[in-house]
Formats: C-alpha cells, structure tokens, sequence
C-alpha cells in the first residue's frame, strides 16, 4: 500500500474514535422548562450560582445550568458570579428592544449549527453581583456585591426560554429608563 493511503486509513480511524469516545454525558441536561422570563429570573434570584468540591474545584449548580441554551451549556457559561441578587428589571421600549437583539443577532451568526428560535425575549437587570473566593474544604466566601447592569437574550429552543446572550455594563452606563447615557 502507498504512504498516503495508509495516512488516510489511520486519520479515519482516529477520527472515527474519537468520535465514538465522546460522551453527551458531558454536557448538562435541562430539567425545568421555563414559559416566562419571570420563572426563568427566579431560579437564579438568590441562590448560590456555583458550588466547590472538596478539592477546590469550582463548578457551576444545576439551578444556573438550568437557565442557560445549550450552545451556552456547551462553551462557556460567561456567568462568573457566585450569587446575583435583582435589584430592578427594566421595561425597555421598542428602540432598546431591537438594540440589544441587533447585538445578539450578530453574535449568534458566528456559529455555524443554530438552533431554530420561535421566541427571542430582551431584558435589562439591575443587580448586586457577588464575587465568590474558595476559602477551603469546599466552602466559599462572597465578596461585597458589585452593582452592575446586564443584557440578556431569553430564547426558546424547543426547552423552554434560556439565556443564550449576556452582556454586562457598569450600572452608571444607564438612567432610570434604561437609556444608555450619552
């Protein structure tokens, strides 16, 4: 046989391992289906957003995973607090609707396998976000909040509403209505 078809074989076949070795079990499975945004804010209202091991792995809870699309589930959540506590949820008018869904949209075209969407809800949050600091056998410590302003694009999927787009500012960025300020 030819070098460059012995080359062929053995790429096909560590291709073809790799992908019978990997695992869907990998990735977290959604159990809640959220219909509104408001259920959605609630799972994440108040709650410790990530967890320890005893090694000092830090790792995010099945309550923030259940928020979450799956594209988001499979790179990065981008959701780095411990806890977020919401001060105020904005009444955004049509202008900042579109805005903040424009900036979406042009996210979401970078990836090449989309989901079909048959809901894309924009909200604006107020809230206290809480660093976390691993403080040893599997406990964590929360910092001061930081008061902050932050994007979110609710979709469906077909698993109900989930984040997938998030977006932070420094709360002083807006006024009482939302508006970023000039």
């Amino acid at each position: 046989m030819k070098k460059s078809t012995v080359v062929v074989i053995i790429g096909v076949f560590i291709i073809l391992t790799a992908f019978l070795g990997m695992s869907e079990e990998l990735m977290y499975k959604k159990q809640k289906h959220f219909n509104t945004a408001s259920e959605l804010l609630e799972q994440m209202k108040d709650k410790p957003l990530v967890g320890s091991k005893d090694n000092g792995e830090i790792t995010q809870t099945n309550d923030l995973k259940e928020c979450f699309s799956e594209r988001k589930r499979l790179t990065d959540l981008n959701f780095h607090y411990g806890k977020i506590d919401i001060k105020r949820i904005y009444d955004l008018n049509d202008k900042q609707k579109k805005s903040i869904l424009n900036e979406y949209e042009i996210l979401r075209n970078n990836f090449s396998k989309r989901h079909p969407i048959t809901i894309e809800e924009p909200i604006r949050l107020n809230v206290d976000a809480y660093h976390y600091m691993y403080t040893g056998q599997g406990k964590l410590k929360y910092n001061d909040p930081q008061k902050i302003t932050i994007d979110l694009v609710l979709v469906d999927e077909g698993e109900g509403l989930v984040i997938d787009y998030i977006k932070e500012y420094n709360t002083d960025r807006f006024d009482e209505e939302g508006n970023a300020d000039a």
